[in-house]
């Protein structure tokens, strides 16, 4: 590619834009794409996403065009909700070509692990522990393909025994592997790096592994997603939530997250991304949910990338639908903060157990948050508070239960992820 960013991300559009027009089906399902000569007209196109108001349409229809494509590739599931994931497969050259994008993170520094143990989750249809063991193989280094099933006990001693330097899992992951009783120091002494992909580092553990573990350093594997492949990187100069943008090979529209339309240059906004990758299907103008902002021209960052920096400043609000109602966390956490202030949303998740006769809901707080046995309190606080009393009158809802726990016995997904919403294995009605 280019050293020129921009010129780069222009020809790799001309490209695409030319399979995409290439293909007659996406032509009769998205006409608007004839329109399309360059960058700038990409607004002409619709917004492709999982889930919209129109179920998806679009993004289903590339998922199983990709699935056709000859030369076969990697086949992943996508997001969605609970009964409604889908999947996309990515050729075998979009596959190969996201692993020096993810490696880009090493850079010039002088960081460069012996031995790496890769504690993601390996299977489930997804694709992070993949591509972290081909990061490693990338730069040169030893992998421990342990994934995350082992059990933090089991990988605390193959950490000692392997002296691996370098940890690369979730935040949720190394949050339960530094907090577990039953693990020694001694164990975790040789760990120098710890990458983390697939959700935020929480403000806790960051500052834990500073006040506690001074010798380990804490970075982003990258900015990624199952459809879109590598966003951006952080290099040893940025800090936490910031990127430098893969411009080369990703192009993002920032915009209002109501209007769609772009906001002004430098503020922030809802992310919507376009592949530029070679790749089975055409992702254009993709909703992955995130917002943030792109900061400034990378030429001022003391790596020396041209490429630019931009923030992530989390997730588009998150909602659920319950007794026909849609409940979004902003609705959630105005409740909350009427009897709990203080409380964060990463210090909160609402457990939903959709049960043959309704839904019960579990709202867990941090056991750090909230003083031992207050549970009845707030649970008595809530049905007085007059939002709260009525979602509880929903129909189909049975009820609340407040539950303290430590923030490692938060539910997570298959991929590791702790997410404020999560739905549990369906139950059979309970008695009473």
């Amino acid at each position: 590619m280019s050293d020129d960013p921009v010129l780069s991300a222009n020809q790799a559009f001309a490209h695409k834009l030319a399979h995409a027009q290439s293909l007659s089906w996406f032509c009769a399902l998205c006409p608007q794409i004839l329109q399309v000569h360059s960058l700038k007209d990409l607004q002409r196109l619709p917004v492709q996403a999982v889930e919209d108001e129109h179920g998806g349409v679009l993004f289903s229809a590339l998922g199983e065009a990709s699935h056709r494509a000859p030369g076969g590739g990697l086949t992943l599931t996508s997001g969605g909700s609970t009964g409604n994931r889908k999947h996309i497969t990515h050729s075998w050259t979009f596959n190969a070509s996201i692993v020096p994008l993810g490696a880009r993170m090493f850079g010039v520094a002088d960081e460069r692990p012996g031995v790496v143990i890769n504690c993601l989750t390996a299977g489930e249809m997804q694709g992070a522990f993949q591509y972290a063991a081909a990061i490693v193989q990338h730069v040169g280094a030893r992998l421990l393909p342990a994934g995350s099933l082992m059990g933090v006990q089991r990988i605390a001693g193959l950490i000692q025994s392997q002296a691996a330097d370098a940890l690369i899992c979730t935040p949720s992951f190394a949050a339960a592997l530094f907090n577990h009783d039953e693990i020694d120091a001694q164990q975790l002494v040789s760990l120098r790096w710890l990458y983390y992909i697939g959700e935020p580092c929480a403000p806790q553990l960051r500052e834990q592994l500073v006040r506690d573990w001074p010798a380990i350093r804490l970075r982003s594997l990258g900015y990624s997603s199952t459809e879109t492949g590598p966003i951006g990187y952080q290099c040893v100069h940025l800090g936490h939530g910031f990127y430098h943008l893969h411009a080369d090979a990703m192009f993002i529209e920032v915009v209002d997250p109501l209007t769609l339309q772009a906001v002004a240059a430098g503020e922030s906004g809802e992310f919507l991304l376009t592949s530029l990758l070679p790749d089975h299907v055409p992702l254009l103008r993709y909703r992955i949910g995130d917002r943030g902002r792109i900061l400034r021209n990378g030429a001022n960052c003391a790596c020396g990338s041209a490429l630019p920096v931009l923030q992530l400043e989390g997730r588009v609000e998150t909602s659920i639908k319950l007794g026909g109602a849609l409940i979004t966390q902003r609705q959630v956490m105005s409740v909350i903060a009427q009897a709990l202030p203080q409380l964060a949303s990463n210090d909160i998740q609402v457990q939903i157990n959709r049960q043959a006769n309704g839904v019960r809901m579990c709202l867990v707080i941090a056991q750090d948050k909230l003083p031992s046995g207050a549970e009845a309190a707030i649970e008595q606080a809530l049905h007085n508070e007059a939002q709260a009393s009525a979602l509880l009158r929903l129909p189909g809802v049975l009820g609340l239960q407040v539950q303290r726990l430590a923030r490692s016995r938060f539910e997570t997904t298959a991929t590791g992820k702790t997410p404020f919403f999560i739905e549990l294995e369906a139950t059979t009605d309970s008695p009473g």
